[in-house]
C-alpha cells in the first residue's frame, strides 16, 4: 500500500529545496527542507533523498542562469570550497554537528546585522566579507556536514555583487561545484549508494518545477526587494540553526 504521507512530505520538501536552489531565499527554504526531512526520516536519509535532487536542481538552475555566469568569480573560490569538502570528509565522524550549527548560524546572523549597520554608517565594506578563503572553505565544509553551505556562499557573493542576476548565477554555479565535489566522499563514507541515488530520481519532476518556479519569482523582484528577501531568509535559517544546535548540545 502506498504511503501517501511519505510522498507528500518528501515532495513538499523537495519543492521548497528546489525553489531555494534557484537562488530564491538565499538557502533559507533549503534549510527548512533539510530540517523537516532530517527530523522525520533521519539526517542520513535526508542526504540520500536530497543528493539526487541537488544534481537535477543544479543542472536546471545553471542552464537558466548561464547568461550571467562569471567564470572568474566561480572558479577562484572553487579550490577553497573543495578544501572545505575534504575537511568535512576527514572530520565527518568526529565533529560535533550541534556546535557547527550554532557557529554557522551565529556568523550568518552577525553578517546580516552588521550589513544592516553598515548601510546606516559611512563604512562601505568590511574586508573579510569578500574573503574567498573564509567563505569558500566554510561553504564546502558546512555543505558536506549540514547541507547548509548556501549561507557562507551567500555572504561571499553578496559582498561582491549588488545585482541579483550576478548574485544568483555565482551562487548557483558555485554550489553546483560543491555538490559535485561531495559525491565521491558520500559514496566512500557509504552515506550514498547507486540504488538510493537512482530511486529518489523519481521525484526529479518536482525538483524541476521548483527551480523553474523560483527562477520565475526571482525575475519578478527588483534587486532591492530580492536582497531584502535573501536577508530575511538568512535570518530565519540562522536562528533555526542556532536553535537546533543548542537543543542538541
Amino acid at each position: 500500500m502506498l504511503d501517501f504521507s511519505y510522498y507528500f512530505i518528501v515532495s513538499f520538501c523537495i519543492l521548497l529545496f528546489a525553489i531555494s536552489k534557484s537562488g530564491f531565499s538565499g538557502g533559507g527554504l533549503a534549510l527548512i527542507s533539510v530540517t523537516v526531512l532530517s527530523i522525520t526520516y533521519g539526517p542520513l536519509t535526508a542526504i540520500a533523498i536530497l543528493m539526487p535532487m541537488l544534481i537535477v536542481c543544479d543542472a536546471i538552475a545553471a542552464f537558466l542562469n548561464r547568461k550571467y555566469y562569471d567564470h572568474k568569480a566561480v572558479w577562484s573560490i572553487a579550490p577553497f570550497s573543495l578544501l572545505g569538502v575534504i575537511a568535512g570528509t576527514i572530520l565527518f565522524k568526529f565533529i560535533n554537528l550541534s556546535l557547527i550549527s550554532v557557529f554557522i548560524g551565529s556568523i550568518s546572523l552577525a553578517y546580516v546585522i552588521s550589513n544592516y549597520l553598515l548601510t546606516q554608517s559611512k563604512i562601505k565594506k568590511i574586508p573579510f566579507y569578500g574573503s574567498k578563503t573564509i567563505w569558500g572553505t566554510l561553504a564546502g565544509f558546512t555543505s558536506f556536514v549540514l547541507h547548509s553551505g548556501g549561507l557562507p556562499m551567500n555572504i561571499y557573493f553578496m559582498s561582491i555583487y549588488d545585482r541579483k542576476v550576478q548574485f544568483v548565477a555565482g551562487l548557483v554555479f558555485s554550489m553546483a561545484l560543491i555538490n559535485l565535489f561531495k559525491l565521491i566522499p558520500y559514496f566512500y563514507l557509504e552515506i550514498l549508494n547507486l540504488e538510493s541515488l537512482l530511486s529518489y530520481l523519481l521525484f526529479s519532476p518536482v525538483a524541476v518545477i521548483g527551480v523553474v518556479l523560483g527562477h520565475w519569482m526571482n525575475s519578478k523582484l527588483s534587486d532591492k526587494s530580492f536582497f531584502a528577501i535573501i536577508n530575511f531568509f538568512i535570518v530565519v535559517a540562522s536562528l533555526r540553526l542556532i536553535y537546533l544546535g543548542i537543543v542538541d548540545l
